[in-house]
């Protein structure tokens, strides 16, 4: 990833101006006019009350086609910047931070990736969206998965990045432990850094590492962030732990595919491999030489593939 295309993560919150409107239908700007142009704050309610903030952010093009965007664990919407920004003037983008992160509210857990869905469903609704693209990294991915197997008439394409249909082992094992490790990171601004480096340490390749400029820009956009509550980030992991689609993915009937970095540490390739020999026509593209943030260190590779898979839906 390039400082310029970095520097957009870093700056994405800071470029996007205030909340617009309270998410319900009549509240967004009228449709076909001019204020339908630009990029909306707004707030949804989910299910059990929650607020679920995000971003839609709308073409010229009142008719373009519009992408849900869904991020990982700890992972605000503001984390698809670089991709938000490729295709701005093609396709309209919703990116809601989920649910225990970012903007959105932190209920008590535990989460499931079943609950994260309909969250995501909700955002559609406030949206006025009938059908969207759908992409999912990691544990989006796997929310991905719930709602595209629940409904999947609102999904014109699926694409999981760096995802699985079930944590493996190595993953799990890990996941357990930052679930006893992070309370401890509220307690203090060295904590804090500790363990943001920790855990970009997972996402990127060592060539990542080895560029200066990736490195600023990665820890620029984590310094920007405010910490996740311990409620958001427990309830994730316990969503994260708990989902196991394997299953009922051979029942998925949808223009699918499958991305995943080669040196993916967090959710090895084997997992993605699995995901895509268990959904019927699945696509598999490994992206050489970049690990769990495929979208950021492949970024290339992901937008040139997922404007491919668009075509088919």
């Amino acid at each position: 990833m390039g400082e310029r295309a970095a520097g957009r993560l870093a700056g994405a919150l800071r470029r996007r101006g205030p909340l617009r409107a309270d998410g319900r239908a009549r509240s967004f700007p009228p449709r076909g006019g001019a204020r339908e142009r630009g990029i909306f704050r707004v707030i949804a309610s989910a299910a059990d009350g929650a607020r679920l903030y995000f971003v839609d952010q709308r073409p010229a093009d009142v008719a373009a086609p519009a992408v849900l965007w869904l991020q990982g664990l700890n992972a605000p919407g503001a984390a698809w910047a670089v991709q938000m920004a490729h295709f701005a003037r093609t396709h309209r983008s919703i990116a809601p931070d989920p649910r225990g992160v970012g903007k959105s509210d932190a209920p008590p857990g535990p989460y499931t990736t079943a609950q994260m869905a309909d969250d995501a469903l909700r955002v559609l609704d406030a949206c006025e969206v009938e059908r969207a693209h759908v992409v999912g990294l990691s544990l989006g991915g796997a929310v991905a998965q719930e709602l595209a197997l629940a409904r999947p008439e609102r999904i014109r394409t699926v694409a999981f990045l760096a995802s699985f249909a079930r944590q493996p082992p190595r993953s799990r094992a890990l996941l357990e432990a930052w679930r006893t490790l992070y309370p401890s990171v509220t307690q203090g601004a060295e904590l804090r850094d500790a363990w943001e480096k920790q855990a970009y340490a997972w996402l990127f390749s060592d060539a990542f590492w080895r560029s200066e400029a990736n490195v600023r820009a990665a820890f620029r956009f984590a310094s920007s962030q405010p910490l996740q509550p311990v409620a958001g980030f427990l309830g994730q992991v316990d969503a994260a732990l708990a989902h196991d689609a394997r299953e009922r993915l051979p029942g998925l009937r949808l223009p699918a595919l499958v991305l995943h970095g080669a040196l993916d540490q967090l959710a090895p390739l084997a997992a993605g491999e699995e995901i895509a020999r268990l959904i019927p026509g699945a696509e598999l593209r490994v992206v050489p030489n970049v690990g769990h943030a495929v979208n950021l260190e492949g970024q290339r590779a992901v937008n040139e593939s997922l404007r491919s898979l668009w075509k088919r839906g």
